[in-house]
């Protein structure tokens, strides 16, 4: 299955949740760019919370709550929380449980928090490639120093480039407006 994506959809929120469990914004991203990633579907259909297993770029194994939103006409990936898949974890050929689906973003973060995946057959997953659109636009502006500055201090804050920090702000502004 492939679907193409225009981004992953970051805040201060699902930042802090991701990070806290000692993954970089790379790691992540770069889990949805990888041909590895393995994806279990939530049952519920309010907000589907989908339930991923891959291998980052950096060649840790990751295990990922996520949704997708459309923002602005275009799809975004919004990790919810996640975590390196650590020897707690076991292998998944020990499972037994199905993956429980997640109601709420809290949920999630709980099980992702907590959970022992020793615990849960993992092998209904489908494999997965996201396509990320293009970035084949550019904007060149001239801002005061100070300006710059700040955003540049903000996106080192939140942990990712401030080109990135700028788009999402764009995305956001944009799909706040619908």
């Amino acid at each position: 299955m492939r679907t193409e994506i225009a981004g992953i959809g970051w805040d201060e929120g699902n930042l802090a949740k991701c990070q806290k469990h000692g993954l970089s914004v790379e790691e992540i991203e770069g889990l949805f760019g990888s041909d590895t990633l393995t994806v279990f579907p939530d049952p519920f259909p309010d907000e589907q919370r989908l339930r991923a297993i891959g291998r980052a770029p950096s060649g840790r194994h990751i295990f990922v709550v996520y949704t997708i939103r459309d923002i602005g006409g275009a799809l975004h990936i919004r990790p919810i929380s996640a975590r390196c898949m650590r020897r707690r974890f076991g292998t998944m050929s020990d499972s037994k449980q199905p993956l429980p689906g997640f109601r709420s973003d809290a949920e999630a973060e709980d099980f992702v928090e907590n959970a022992d995946l020793t615990q849960y057959d993992l092998s209904g997953g489908q494999p997965v490639r996201y396509e990320f659109k293009s970035k084949d636009a550019n904007i060149s502006m001239r801002v005061p120093r100070q300006l710059l500055d700040a955003v540049k201090a903000r996106a080192q804050r939140e942990g990712i480039p401030y080109q990135r920090f700028i788009r999402r702000m764009l995305e956001e502004a944009v799909s706040s407006r619908k």
